[in-house]
């Protein structure tokens, strides 16, 4: 096997090199992946927090956040509906806690793979509704769900979607649609997984709420479901990696910890390769055993034991 390296112009190199201080062949590296100025370099070499976008640049996002804080000031049923991969439970996890954090009433429901095989079930939100749910929201699905949205409108649940998957004619006739790939959302980043989109909308609701200072706290599990998920660890999906993996060195959540230590990784540095082939293959497997609540279960815990 012959290998050709991309040969950047040698002008550029020497310029990042320079303005960097880093050698040449991480600067050559930077240009074959597109970097054409010192800003963007150093954003990719160095992701911080204050890196990340303002989610309210994101389409219906100001709707959502207005119709949950309603939700919660009237002391509504809210249910989160997710999905049993990685990205879907590690999403369902982060907005819980956060709504729960606002103090709003909150359930969950994840598919069971064998019984209610892919996507959201109309039947669950019919039940939803017998048990007083005013309030969907989905993470991670959602954005082909037609009929199931239409049953929830004739019920009198409002719906909010998050997804990431790219639409198919049209979008579901919910209250809003929190996707960076719909055709009408000119949100910068558009590699977002649903753990990522759910983020977004965490975000934006600690962001009205005051509760900014919180945020850094739910990267480590944000950062399992992203890496899982095989998005491109570029803009904010790098922020995510990078702060998050840092996190799992010392991570304070019950179930976190007990998931790393029986993986053999505790008392050591975290990389991408220990999440997408130690962590979450474990993670996976309760989804494809035909669970999923057992996940959001481990990292809601607060026993040790």
């Amino acid at each position: 096997m012959d290998w050709i390296i991309a040969k950047p112009d040698p002008a550029l190199v020497r310029d990042l090199a320079r303005s960097l201080d880093i050698s040449g062949t991480i600067a050559t590296l930077l240009a074959n992946r597109g970097i054409r100025d010192s800003e963007e370099g150093f954003r990719f070499l160095h992701p911080k927090m204050e890196f990340l976008g303002d989610p309210f640049l994101m389409r219906d996002m100001s709707v959502a956040v207005d119709r949950i804080f309603t939700g919660k000031e009237a002391k509504e049923k809210i249910l989160i509906y997710g999905d049993y991969d990685v990205d879907g439970t590690t999403a369902v996890v982060i907005l819980r806690k956060a709504l729960e954090m606002l103090g709003a009433e909150v359930s969950y429901h994840i598919p069971r793979r064998f019984l209610d095989g892919y996507g959201m079930n109309s039947q669950v939100v019919r039940q939803a509704a017998l048990d007083g749910v005013r309030l969907i929201i989905s993470v991670d699905t959602g954005i082909k769900a037609f009929e199931v949205v239409e049953t929830a409108n004739a019920l009198g649940i409002d719906c909010i979607i998050t997804d990431h998957h790219l639409p198919d004619h049209g979008l579901p006739r919910a209250l809003a649609v929190l996707n960076p790939n719909r055709v009408d959302c000119g949100y910068p980043d558009k590699n977002l997984c649903g753990v990522g989109v759910a983020f977004k909308l965490v975000q934006a609701l600690f962001m009205k709420a005051g509760l900014d200072r919180h945020l850094l706290s739910f990267l480590k599990i944000v950062a399992l479901g992203t890496i899982a998920d095989v998005v491109p660890l570029v803009g904010e999906n790098r922020v995510f990696a990078k702060i998050g993996l840092e996190g799992l060195r010392s991570p304070v959540n019950f179930g976190l910890k007990s998931l790393i230590k029986v993986c053999g990784l505790d008392c050591r540095s975290i990389t991408s390769f220990d999440v997408g082939y130690r962590l979450a293959p474990r993670i996976n497997a309760v989804g494809r055993m035909g669970g999923g609540g057992q996940v959001v279960e481990l990292f809601s815990s607060t026993d040790a034991e």
